[in-house]
């Protein structure tokens, strides 16, 4: 991760990022799903029995990859969901540490201050951290 700050982050555009972290097993699921809404679109049973041939084409691997790479809705969520799980895989163990208990814990939800505590350092420092991952997730997602 790059440490310049980039001061073009609104309150509101900080918050949306975070929340894209929080809600990263839930979106992972919405990708999957959409994924397979995609691949198995719903159609009408044919009531032409027996009277010749379908005017659809069938479902190719190259039709599916079509409907997956023109789906803006597909599109962004994996988009969102490859630079969540790729940044996490670069963190430090402190800014990991820091999604963990500040994200992705289920339990419960730790405050900047407890999460300062068990690493050992200031709550600014853990701020300075959790503002670089921000930055960072928004530059690879296009928004800066």
């Amino acid at each position: 991760m790059e440490g310049d700050k980039l001061a073009t982050l609104s309150r509101v555009d900080i918050q949306k990022i975070e929340k894209y972290w929080i809600d990263h097993e839930h979106n992972k699921r919405q990708l999957k799903f959409r994924e397979w809404e995609l691949i198995h679109p719903f159609s009408e049973a044919d009531s032409n029995i027996g009277g010749g041939k379908s005017n659809r084409i069938s479902n190719t691997t190259e039709q599916k990859a079509l409907a997956l790479s023109e789906d803006k809705l597909y599109q962004n969520l994996k988009q969102i969901v490859n630079v969540i799980e790729d940044l996490y895989q670069e963190l430090d163990n402190d800014s990991k540490t820091i999604v963990d208990m500040r994200y992705w814990c289920k339990s419960d939800f730790y405050e900047w201050e407890d999460i300062a505590d068990k690493l050992f350092m200031s709550r600014h420092k853990v701020l300075r951290k959790r503002n670089l991952l921000i930055d960072e997730t928004a530059k690879r997602i296009g928004w800066v």
